[in-house]
């Protein structure tokens, strides 16, 4: 994988990024940035082309003065944002089934099932 496209925490956010944004500290969405669109709440307008260029963490800033926090897609807020169609395992959970199963570095996990993937990309990172 090319490295300038690897998600870090020091990177800047792109046009095309799926990043999280926290608008309140209940409420998170994951949002594919597109410089042309924009993301409306309860705390204003903001402009994906405002985000471009910022570093992952940034606050922004509404047009009424509101803000959200722009972060970078980690496991454990992935988990977090996941539409809860389906039954959704927390880290707690994933942590009880991997102590469980006895899983240590290096060994070969499967999961196969129509589900959310919020196991799997816990144990792969």
């Amino acid at each position: 994988m090319d490295s300038s496209m690897k998600i870090s925490f020091n990177r800047c956010i792109r046009d095309g990024d799926l990043i999280i944004v926290n608008e309140r500290h209940d409420t998170m969405k994951a949002v594919k940035v597109c410089e042309n669109l924009i993301l409306q709440n309860h705390v204003g307008v903001f402009k994906h082309s405002d985000w471009v260029g910022k570093p992952f963490g940034s606050i922004t800033f509404s047009n009424k003065g509101g803000f959200v926090y722009l972060l970078a897609p980690a496991p454990e807020l992935w988990t977090l944002v996941l539409s809860h169609r389906t039954q959704i395992l927390y880290i707690a959970d994933i942590i009880f089934v991997i102590m469980y199963l006895e899983v240590v570095p290096g060994c070969l996990v499967l999961e196969s099932r129509t589900s959310s993937g919020s196991n799997g990309t816990c144990v792969y990172l």
